[in-house]
């Protein structure tokens, strides 16, 4: 049958054929001279006579160069007996071409021996452009996602990572080795993705579900950080539908709930403000009134105690009239803390010298005598800071006696200050302590006005609260971090 389809083809219809393909076809011999070519080719070479280009070097009449291209598939062939393919260029009409070229032994029958071999070239300049463009595409889009200031990474359907951005090594805390770290690392099963709930979702996101979280809360990798995020899963599906992997996104968002509680803290603390201004208006003169008249009774009782006989009596009626006048001025003590909270003038910042308060509050307590060793790393020269002296001075009060009562009882107990500059901008005055430290779910609250975890007769949790008011209408901030059981750690931020 193939030999009879042979016939009926025929030499013309076959030429026809060959010269009708989209490809330039040459004959060479193993010294690469042309011994025949089709009329694509014959075109592509600008001839006008095939005697022009019979027994020509085909790299000189195609690719107008002195010697054979590297790598040449013809010589190859010759080599190997098997079909070989090269790219390569071609300078066409002024413009550079990129082309193909196929070669394949030309064989009669089925003898394995050849003389001659058939090469193709195909102009392969199109795909090359679309190739060329796709990949610039691909590499702007690289970039776009490489310099991206929120973290973009892909896994498989397995959870583990195949894709990662360099956002990803300031969020996670791994550093610039993001990539090595967490390429083909399985997500899912770490345990704290586990534990902190986001495998849960992960896994809801690779059975097709897209999901978005709000200001979830997460601990950086070396777990000495947490921090607030966004984070977005869509599913990767392929065309059938089938879901490949999922594309994450993650932002940080801890300024933005930093500044949401500053928000709420300051219209809370602006409406106990005004409640805490009238009161204390309102108690002020009948404290002062019962503050005078036991401080007067007092030293009645003195001048009556000397014409008595009944000495006993009087003295237990003077400790009565004595805790009433402590009480008192302990309540005019809290009114005063009250009125300090809602104070918005009478500061008068000027420069202080921040080393010789550090130095002349610490002097006020007796750590020896309080078995409490003190480590002081304080810069010795520490610029000047920009504050009101009686509002810092409190503030850091404050917080060296929250210090102070966070270690008492404790063996070992011991408090750290520290104070440097930084950024020329800021000095910053840190506060550590190895007491019990701070639970996790009080931390959020200690700021707040009369949140205490102190027993009775310790305050009334008004001591942070008003160093933290203080400190921001000054232009400063207080920061803390703390692990129950190890200690805290309060950072008083003061500009220069």
């Amino acid at each position: 049958m193939f030999d009879s389809f042979r016939i009926d083809i025929g030499a013309d219809i076959l030429r026809s054929i060959v010269d009708s393909l989209a490809v330039g076809i040459y004959v060479l011999n193993r010294k690469l001279q042309i011994q025949w070519v089709n009329i694509r080719a014959f075109r592509w070479l600008h001839k006008t006579d095939f005697s022009q280009l019979k027994g020509r070097h085909c790299y000189k009449e195609i690719l107008g160069r002195e010697q054979p291209c590297d790598g040449c598939p013809v010589l190859r062939v010759f080599e190997t007996g098997r079909t070989e393919r090269l790219e390569t260029t071609i300078q066409y009409e002024g413009e550079t071409r990129h082309y193909l070229l196929t070669a394949t032994p030309l064989r009669r029958g089925r003898t394995k021996d050849f003389s001659f071999v058939i090469e193709m070239a195909q102009d392969i300049s199109t795909r090359k452009k679309a190739e060329e463009k796709l990949r610039r595409l691909n590499d702007f889009n690289r970039a776009i996602i490489d310099n991206a200031p929120i973290a973009i990474f892909t896994i498989d359907k397995e959870g583990r990572f195949t894709s990662v951005n360099p956002a990803l090594a300031a969020i996670s805390g791994l550093g610039p080795k993001v990539k090595e770290k967490l390429l083909g690392f399985n997500w899912l099963k770490n345990q704290y993705t586990i534990d902190c709930g986001l495998a849960k979702w992960i896994k809801k996101g690779l059975q097709g579900e897209r999901f978005e979280l709000h200001d979830f809360p997460f601990i950086t990798y070396r777990g000495d950080k947490k921090i607030f995020i966004d984070f977005k899963g869509v599913p990767l599906k392929a065309k059938s539908g089938e879901v490949e992997g999922l594309l994450c996104i993650i932002e940080e968002t801890t300024d933005r709930v930093r500044t949401k509680r500053q928000l709420i803290h300051e219209a809370k603390m602006s409406a106990i403000g005004r409640l805490a201004t009238g009161i204390a208006h309102e108690l002020n003169n009948p404290l002062a009134t019962i503050a005078a008249h036991s401080e007067l009774a007092v030293e009645f009782l003195q001048l009556f105690d000397n014409t008595s006989s009944n000495g006993g009596r009087l003295e237990e009626i003077r400790e009565y009239l004595e805790v009433i006048q402590q009480q008192a001025f302990r309540c005019k003590k809290i009114i005063k803390n009250l009125l300090d909270l809602t104070r918005r003038d009478g500061f008068e910042i000027k420069e202080i010298d921040l080393k010789e308060l550090l130095d002349d509050l610490l002097g006020l307590v007796n750590f020896e005598k309080l078995k409490i060793r003190l480590v002081r790393e304080i810069d010795e020269y520490l610029p000047s800071v920009k504050a009101d002296f009686s509002a810092l001075r409190q503030a850091l009060l404050n917080v060296i006696s929250n210090a102070i009562d966070a270690v008492e009882g404790k063996s070992g107990a011991t408090i750290w200050i520290r104070a440097k500059a930084v950024n020329n901008s800021h000095v910053h005055v840190e506060i550590e302590d190895n007491g019990i430290g701070i639970p996790e779910d009080v931390i959020e609250k200690i700021f707040e006005p009369f949140f205490t975890t102190k027993g009775p007769r310790k305050g009334i949790g008004l001591g942070l609260t008003l160093s933290y008011e203080l400190l921001n209408k000054m232009g400063g901030n207080i920061e803390v971090e703390s692990t129950p059981g190890k200690g805290s750690s309060f950072r008083i931020i003061i500009p220069v």
